[in-house]
């Protein structure tokens, strides 16, 4: 009766952290992002479309620099021009963008409708961009 005991309690252990480890996200690797986003350009908004919200586009240069450009939400005119760095940090792609823009180090995910989702940004709903390939608009 001991063993059957003993065997149901490490069956019980090893099902509960199969459990766990199922309902953990999984996250792709900063060289997957990496590979899906550098030499492409990404295109997304920041916030919800409210005050201080902006839409933007990003290239991804395989020489380690972002080149981007950003106008107020939804409307058409001129954009503002900046730039910044990535790189692949222990494991994650990092971003580092001037003029209070986010930056850091962030878990991406690609859904089946081809958008990128960034998670895991400290006061900011999770953020979805499209890719699309290379520079189409000169950035």
């Amino acid at each position: 009766m001991k063993k059957i005991a003993v065997t149901l309690v490490v069956a019980t252990s090893a099902f509960a952290m199969w459990a766990g480890a199922a309902s953990a996200d999984v996250f792709m690797t900063g060289k997957q992002v990496a590979k899906e986003i550098v030499g492409n350009t990404i295109e997304g908004q920041y916030r919800e479309c409210a005050a201080d919200r902006n839409d933007f586009q990003e290239y991804y240069d395989p020489d380690g620099t972002i080149r981007g450009r950003e106008r107020p939400c939804r409307m058409s005119g001129s954009w503002s021009r900046y730039g910044g760095s990535w790189e692949v940090k222990d494991g994650k792609f990092c971003v580092t963008l001037g003029s209070g823009r986010s930056s850091g180090c962030f878990d991406y995910n690609i859904g089946k409708d081809g958008m990128l989702t960034r998670y895991n940004e400290v006061g900011v709903t999770d953020l979805k961009f499209k890719v699309y390939d290379g520079n189409p608009d000169h950035l």
